[in-house]
């Protein structure tokens, strides 16, 4: 049973790395935030065959249940930010194409 384990975490632990890979190169915000969440649900299941493992599935798994919690609210809660802010961008974007440049401070001091 503990080769099966092994071979387990070590299938995980490439599907870690391929999602970390993703999570340093997304093209945008939003593919980053879903591999972290792929990150974080690989590391959970490492965690629960860690404890499986060394006998002490009880600890580990409260210890997951816990940090699964915290996690799934951690992508929701950036992907809101970025949206609302990616919305107030775009929405002054598009307030600022209305004007012209004459109307613009100049800044230089006087």
């Amino acid at each position: 049973m503990s080769g099966f384990l092994l071979g387990a975490a070590l299938a995980i632990g490439v599907l870690l790395t391929v999602a970390l890979y993703r999570v340093w190169a997304g093209p945008t915000v939003f593919d980053r935030l879903v591999s972290v969440a792929l990150v974080t649900a690989n590391s959970l299941v490492i965690l629960v065959i860690v404890g499986s493992y060394l006998g002490r599935v009880e600890t580990v798994v409260d210890i997951a249940l816990g940090y699964a919690l915290l996690t799934f609210t951690f992508p929701i809660a950036l992907g809101k930010h970025f949206e609302t802010k990616r919305a107030r961008d775009e929405a002054a974007m598009a307030a600022g194409s209305g004007t012209d440049s004459a109307s613009e401070p100049q800044g230089d001091g006087s």
